[in-house]
C-alpha cells in the first residue's frame, strides 16, 4: 500500500510539473574539437544575461552547499531509445515521460538497495527516509556531453583483454574477508567520480585566496586544491585515493587537474593509477555551478570523453557527520552472514545488481 501510494503521488506530480519543463539546449556542436564542444556545451548552461559574482580579492565566486539529488535516476549515456538524437532534440512530452519511468525504477528497487535480497524477500535497506532519488526531478536526458553521440568511447584492444572483476565485485565484493569490500564499503574512501545516487548528494565549495576545498558528504571526504602560482600542495607526489589536483582559472570557470590516484581506487574496470580527470566549475546561475568531468585514460578508452552534472546550490542540503567507522557494523555482520550460508550450503550474494 505504502508503494502504491508513493507511486501515484509522485508520478503524478512528476507528469504534471515536468511537462512544462523545457531540456536544457546541449549544444554539441558536431565537427568541433573535444575542448571547443565542452566550453561550448557550458556556455549554453549559463543563464542569459547572469553576471558571475567575484570574491572579494577578485576570483569568480563558487562556493555554496549545493546538493545534485535531484539529478539522481539520470542515465550517465543517451539510452539507446533517443539513438541519433541530441539532448535538445528530446521534446519536454519524451523527457517527463522518461522521468515518470525512472522515478518508478527507483521506487521498485529502494526497499533492497544496501544489499538486500529481491529474491529472498529481504529488504536490508537504509530508512526510506534517507532516499534523494525517488522523486528526483532531472533536468537532462543524460550525462555524457562529449562525445557528441553521448556514449562512452569504445574500450582499446587492452582493455578489452583485462579480465572483467565478478559482478558482485562490481558495487561490493565478497564475504571471505574484509579484504574482498569496496573501500566505500570498508568506510575508507569513495571515488571523486561519483554520480548522483540514493543518498550522499551533498557537497560543500569553500573558496580562498591561495587553495578552493571540496567536502562531500560521503565518508566526510574533502579535496584541498591548491591554485597554481599561489597555494603550494600538501602532499606533493603522495598517491591517495582522490588523487593530486591542481587548479586554475580560465575565465570563470575554475578548472582542476587530478592525477597521482591510488592504485586500490576503481573506476570502470580501469585502475585509476594512470588516469587524469579533469573537472570544470563553472557558476551558471545564481543558484547553481555547472560540474563538469573529463576523464582521460588512455589504456582503457580509445578517446577521452566528458560528463556533466548541475548543481544546486540549497542551504538545506547541509553536509552533516558522516559517521561511518563508528556505525559500520555492515563489515561484521557481511562476514558472519557469508559464514552462516556456508554452513546452510548456500552462495553467498550481495543483492546488488549491475546497473553501470
Amino acid at each position: 500500500m505504502f508503494r502504491r501510494v508513493m507511486t501515484a503521488t509522485i508520478l503524478t506530480a512528476a507528469s504534471a510539473a515536468l511537462l512544462a519543463t523545457s531540456v536544457p539546449v546541449s549544444a554539441q556542436t558536431s565537427g568541433a574539437t573535444s575542448d571547443e564542444a565542452i566550453k561550448t556545451f557550458i556556455a549554453s548552461q549559463v543563464v542569459k544575461g547572469f553576471v558571475p559574482p567575484k570574491t572579494p580579492w577578485g576570483d569568480p565566486d563558487i562556493q555554496g552547499v549545493f546538493t545534485n539529488k535531484d539529478e539522481a535516476n539520470t542515465p550517465m549515456e543517451r539510452p539507446d531509445e533517443w539513438a541519433g538524437r541530441k539532448m535538445d532534440d528530446i521534446t519536454p512530452q519524451e523527457f517527463a515521460a522518461a522521468i515518470v519511468q525512472r522515478q518508478q525504477r527507483a521506487i521498485e528497487r529502494a526497499p533492497f538497495a544496501g544489499g538486500g535480497e529481491v529474491e529472498e524477500g529481504i529488504a536490508l535497506a537504509v530508512p526510506i527516509h534517507w532516499f534523494d532519488n525517488l522523486a528526483a526531478k532531472n533536468s537532462r536526458p543524460w550525462f555524457v556531453i562529449d562525445p557528441v553521440e553521448g556514449t562512452i568511447p569504445a574500450l582499446t584492444a587492452e582493455a578489452q583483454k583485462r579480465p572483467a572483476p565478478p559482478r558482485r565485485e562490481l558495487r561490493g565484493g565478497g564475504a571471505d574477508t574484509y579484504l574482498d569490500r569496496s573501500m566505500g564499503d570498508r568506510c575508507i574512501a569513495f571515488s571523486m567520480l561519483r554520480n548522483p545516487g540514493i543518498y550522499g548528494n551533498s557537497y560543500q565549495i569553500v573558496q580562498g585566496r591561495d587553495n578552493v576545498i571540496l567536502r562531500y558528504e560521503m565518508v566526510h571526504e574533502h579535496r584541498v586544491i591548491p591554485i597554481e602560482g599561489r597555494g603550494a600542495p600538501a602532499r606533493a607526489g603522495v598517491p591517495s585515493p582522490m588523487g593530486e589536483s591542481r587548479g586554475r582559472w580560465e575565465g570563470n570557470t575554475f578548472v582542476v587537474e587530478t592525477t597521482n590516484f591510488q592504485g586500490r581506487m576503481n573506476y570502470r574496470n580501469t585502475s585509476m593509477e594512470n588516469m587524469r580527470v579533469i573537472e570544470r566549475f563553472t557558476r551558471i546561475a545564481p543558484d547553481k555551478v555547472e560540474w563538469t568531468v573529463t576523464i582521460d585514460e588512455p589504456s582503457t578508452w580509445a578517446r577521452p570523453w566528458t560528463y556533466s552534472i548541475p548543481m544546486t546550490e540549497d542551504n538545506s542540503q547541509l553536509i552533516f557527520e558522516y559517521a561511518c567507522h563508528e556505525g559500520n557494523y555492515g563489515i561484521a555482520n557481511i562476514l558472519s552472514a557469508g559464514r552462516a550460508l556456508e554452513k546452510a550450503g548456500k552462495p553467498y550474494r550481495t543483492g546488488f545488481r549491475d546497473e553501470r
